[in-house]
């Protein structure tokens, strides 16, 4: 009671005390008043509205940003646009250009569902312009169904599958971007090599790809490595290639050179798309020995816990190393569970040749002699083959052929009976080992 006639003292005596909590009382419900119609907006939104998130590590990200951008009700798209360019196979910067939503907030009228679209990079730093920070696309879609959902989640996947002609190569760099290449998709038949050489290889990657769930009942990380060694020019690269077109998954290509510590070989392979092939080439030049315990900053452990380790994803990701020099690798980076299949990639043979030049290039009539001149180098490769291949007369005669300029505006005859004169050049273009 005592306390109770402090408290009417105070206030009588003090009038400031009375008006100061009345001032706090009706600022309260001020504040309160404000912030209902946005509470039950939110309950609203909570209600009516499902939502949809799309990383930009997901495969389907692109097919999900262009739908979005053309969907956008606002006339001339959203807002916000970012240019994001595809180098095509003949390098050219810019050629596959186009808009796409920026950061930004927009209306989009999507798989006829009015949906509200944030585009924004996801919190890691305080610098909202960090470009190592992932793009996000947060969708809202309102009264959207389950079915609308699938609908929408079928048309990103066809919009993906429309590229499916094409190679996409990711080089991934130390900022946990990276650039996308478009190549042709290449065949087991334009590889320079005997005949049931690729095969096993598929075969055994199939194989793993199959067992999943075997894989998982054992306790076994899902992931696959395998090391292609041989000298250089036997088409180590190419095999990586069209594996990939037939397996139908990206290539995820990862330069050590080019990375100066473990952070950005930690930003580098969280920057590869799953489903993907990773490629480290000539993995013999980053490492030599475990002595040397760093190459250009990045340290030996740290490489093996990025493809082996607690970093390791689990997702059935198939790891490609190549090397010239298979005898200077560590034995603890190509031990079993690291590396499950160990490919030696051959010299080329006489058999190999023939049988690829007469499949490749049976235009040109001097392709067997071609093959005996290669044959009687120290060391026959593929690379040589196809270079002296590349570079004989009957491909510039079909350019020039098919190039007319000026008044001389004739058609000459390809040497060799060169069927369709440079629509078959270019595709024979593609049969180069790297």
């Amino acid at each position: 009671m005592y306390e109770i006639e402090m408290i009417n003292n105070l206030f009588q005596r003090v009038p400031l005390v009375e008006g100061g909590l009345m001032l706090m009382l009706a600022g309260w419900l001020g504040y309160q008043a404000r912030e209902l119609p946005l509470r039950l907006l939110e309950l609203l939104r909570g209600w009516t509205t499902r939502v949809v998130q799309i990383r930009e590590t997901s495969p389907l990200f692109e097919a999900w940003l262009a739908l979005l951008t053309e969907s956008a009700v606002r006339r001339g798209g959203p807002r916000t646009l970012e240019v994001r360019a595809c180098r095509n196979d003949r390098g050219d910067e810019g050629v596959n250009a186009r808009f796409a939503a920026g950061t930004d907030a927009f209306w989009a009228r999507f798989c006829d569902r009015w949906c509200r679209v944030c585009v924004f990079r996801e919190q890691g730093t305080a610098d909202a312009n960090d470009l190592s920070r992932k793009l996000l696309i947060h969708m809202e879609v309102v009264l959207g169904t389950a079915g609308d959902l699938e609908r929408m989640m079928r048309a990103a996947k066809a919009r993906a599958d429309a590229g499916t002609e094409r190679q996409w190569v990711d080089i991934c760099n130390k900022y946990g971007s990276r650039t996308r290449l478009a190549l042709p998709r290449r065949a087991m038949e334009t590889l320079c090599l005997p005949r049931e050489f690729f095969a096993p290889i598929e075969s055994r990657v199939r194989e793993f790809l199959d067992g999943r769930k075997d894989y998982e009942r054992a306790g076994i990380p899902w992931r696959f490595g395998v090391l292609l060694h041989g000298a250089p020019g036997t088409g180590k690269t190419s095999i990586a290639h069209v594996l990939a077109s037939t397996l139908q998954r990206r290539l995820a290509v990862i330069p050590l050179a080019d990375l100066r510590s473990d952070e950005d070989m930690v930003s580098a392979f969280d920057a590869v798309v799953d489903p993907s092939i990773v490629l480290i080439e000539d993995v013999d030049c980053a490492f030599i020995k475990r002595n040397n315990e760093d190459a250009e900053g990045i340290t030996f452990s740290g490489f093996l816990n990025c493809i082996d380790g607690m970093l390791a994803p689990h997702n059935g990701r198939i790891l490609i190393m190549t090397t010239n020099h298979v005898d200077r690798l560590d034995p603890a980076l190509i031990r079993p569970g690291r590396i499950d299949l160990r490919v030696e990639v051959p010299r080329l043979t006489r058999d190999a040749a023939i049988d690829y030049v007469d499949r490749v290039f049976p235009h040109m009539p001097t392709r067997h002699e071609i093959v005996d001149r290669i044959m009687r180098e120290p060391a026959p490769t593929p690379a040589a083959l196809i270079n002296h291949l590349m570079t004989a007369g009957w491909r510039r005669s079909v350019a020039v052929g098919l190039q007319p300029t000026g008044r001389n505006r004739r058609r000459c005859p390809a040497p060799g009976g060169l069927p369709g004169g440079a629509r078959n050049a270019e595709g024979v273009c593609d049969s180069r080992s790297q």
